[in-house]
């Protein structure tokens, strides 16, 4: 039985180790963890020649031998087809051990894909593997700054603030245009539904012909105390109080747009700070902010 892709794709304290884990408790599912954004770069270079006017343009004849009266110099070895299925056997590769047995599903979760308006990796995914599956788990990008503050490697001055949320924007915004676009075959799911083992989590395993048990459940339950993660308190969903006000303000400003799309309420800033929120955004790089489409 040929196994078929299933990528996890988030932001950086968002839950995507939380559905890696969840995912990886179904004995024939093997989703592997980040891996520094490699496909990017395999991206850019797929993208290139898939996309050359020139390189397939004299592809060599089957059955060609004789490389000093049949080839020509500037001949390529392969077809666009093989090229596509080169590429697709490379990424598999990556995240598929060959002596792997018994799985049906198999993939990768990662936080760096979408966080650029150059990064091509999602449309690598679709162009190869058009029968995979997709994952975009969203989370309220306030949350997850409060929760990426807390950590040690986490954001610690003004244009580190402006970075991440930039970065969150961006993410947020490829992943609403391709899970509508399509093209993937993709689920949405939300983290706070999923933390509380409602919405779209049901559609993604009815899908891959399973249901939430209770290995799923110790999962969950077993995240809440590991990785830093605690989200069984009361204050599940107002992890951005633990924010600075000025903090929380530029965030406001940033991805206050994004949260909205998202369908998260805004947190409340005074209005001194919105006032100046704008004025300290563009003195730490932060530029003009566009609006989500």
């Amino acid at each position: 039985m040929t196994a078929t892709p299933l990528f996890v794709l988030g932001g950086h304290r968002g839950g995507t180790t939380l559905l890696q884990r969840l995912l990886n408790s179904y004995d024939d599912v093997a989703i592997f963890g980040e891996h520094e954004g490699i496909l990017t770069p395999l991206a850019e270079a797929y993208f290139r020649g898939a996309e050359s006017p020139q390189l397939f343009r004299n592809v060599q004849a089957p059955g060609v031998s004789d490389p000093r009266t049949d080839w020509q110099a500037w001949m390529s070895a392969v077809t666009p087809g093989e090229w596509d299925a080169h590429f697709g056997r490379l990424v598999q590769s990556l995240f598929l051990r060959p002596e792997a047995t018994g799985v049906r599903y198999w993939g990768f979760k990662e936080i760096r894909y979408g966080t650029t308006r150059h990064d091509r990796a999602i449309d690598l995914l679709a162009r190869l593997f058009p029968d995979g599956r997709v994952a975009f788990l969203v989370r309220n990008p306030f949350n997850m700054l409060a929760s990426a503050h807390s950590r040690p490697e986490g954001p610690r001055t003004l244009a580190d603030v402006v970075r991440t949320c930039r970065r969150i924007a961006t993410r947020f915004a490829s992943f609403r245009q391709w899970h509508a676009s399509g093209r993937l075959r993709s689920h949405w799911i939300v983290y706070e539904d999923l933390v509380r083992e409602t919405g779209a989590i049901h559609e993604l395993l009815a899908a891959l012909d399973r249901t939430l048990g209770a290995a799923q459940r110790a999962v969950i339950a077993a995240e809440g105390g590991g990785r830093g993660s605690s989200f069984h308190d009361a204050q599940v969903n107002e992890r951005w109080r633990r924010l600075p006000p000025l903090w929380l303000a530029m965030a406001r400003h940033g991805i206050g747009s994004t949260a909205t799309a998202l369908g998260y309420p805004l947190p409340p800033v005074s209005p001194f700070l919105r006032l100046v929120a704008p004025v300290l955004w563009r003195r730490a790089g932060g530029g003009v902010i566009e609006k989500p489409a």
